[in-house]
């Protein structure tokens, strides 16, 4: 057992069997004060389970009913100033960051669409520079002009010289680009009823730039032209192609054979016979396309 000093207070161990069941006198070996130690009592209690008792169960009336459904409908305690704080700081940032979301999505969607409309209203500039832009330009259906260049003042006749068919090709080529640009070569192409190419002819008409808005012009004659052309394309060429104007043309007629011509009309004595002649009635040229494609 532990025994305290009721003087100072100092605890001690002591043997049961040393204080035995009567008790005996004990000194405190600190202050030296003296007292009666007993023995320390065992309580020994049993534990009584102890069952409550179940209410008497409520019979289900009407007025029960009715007390219940009230209750359920009050309202609950209001919530507290701190929650109604957290509650309305939480529907700020949301406002906030759907306010942030459409900026964002706005700022982006009217860039894009700068982006497309300055794209489409600078196609020209867009192509000389990507001249792969220019398909795709023309799958939207809009036309671009990959060099830069245009036609103007076109104008195909046909003449002969003395019996030689000739068909002259006139016009100018303008730049309309913002800087100044070497003219490639032009290539002529004539085709018959069922739209066949039955000659081409390809010719450069100068080898100097042509600066910003300026034109140049130019005329193409092309001797012994089909006689059943019907249609007349013009379009840019490669430079590689090219010959000048007025010098041998990088030419692929189409084969024509000619009918031999029967003299029948003997000479009679005494006169001369005129040399016999023919003339080439030439189709007109029902079409002119000029492209810059």
């Amino acid at each position: 057992m532990i025994l305290t000093c009721t003087s100072c207070s100092t605890r001690y161990y002591a043997d049961d069997a040393a204080i035995g069941p009567a008790g005996r006198t004990v000194r405190c070996a600190a202050c030296g004060f003296s007292w009666f130690a007993e023995p320390q009592l065992e309580l020994r209690t049993q534990a009584v389970a102890v069952t409550p008792e179940a209410p008497a169960s409520e019979p289900l009336t009407r007025e029960r009913v009715e007390r219940l459904r009230r209750a359920a409908e009050q309202p609950g305690p209001a919530p507290s100033a701190a929650a109604k704080f957290r509650a309305q700081q939480a529907e700020r940032m949301r406002r906030e960051r759907m306010r942030a979301a459409v900026v964002v999505w706005g700022a982006t969607g009217a860039a894009l669409a700068a982006s497309a409309t300055g794209m489409v209203a600078f196609r020209q500039d867009v192509a000389e520079l990507w001249p792969r832009s220019a398909s795709a330009f023309a799958a939207l259906g809009l036309d671009v002009n990959v060099y830069g260049l245009e036609f103007y003042d076109l104008a195909v006749e046909r003449d002969f010289e003395g019996a030689t068919p000739v068909l002259v090709v006139s016009g100018e080529v303008r730049n309309i680009g913002r800087d100044e640009k070497l003219v490639p070569p032009v290539r002529i192409s004539l085709r018959d009823t069922r739209s066949h190419e039955i000659f081409e002819l390809v010719n450069a008409i100068t080898d100097q730039p042509i600066a910003a808005g300026a034109a140049v012009p130019f005329q193409i004659r092309v001797e012994n032209p089909p006689g059943d052309a019907v249609d007349l394309e013009a379009t840019f060429a490669n430079f590689s192609d090219s010959t000048f104007a007025g010098g041998p043309a990088h030419v692929s007629p189409a084969p024509q054979v000619e009918e031999p011509l029967l003299l029948d009309t003997p000479v009679e004595e005494g006169h001369l016979a005129e040399p016999a002649t023919t003339t080439s009635e030439m189709g007109p040229i029902e079409g002119l396309r000029f492209s810059n494609s």
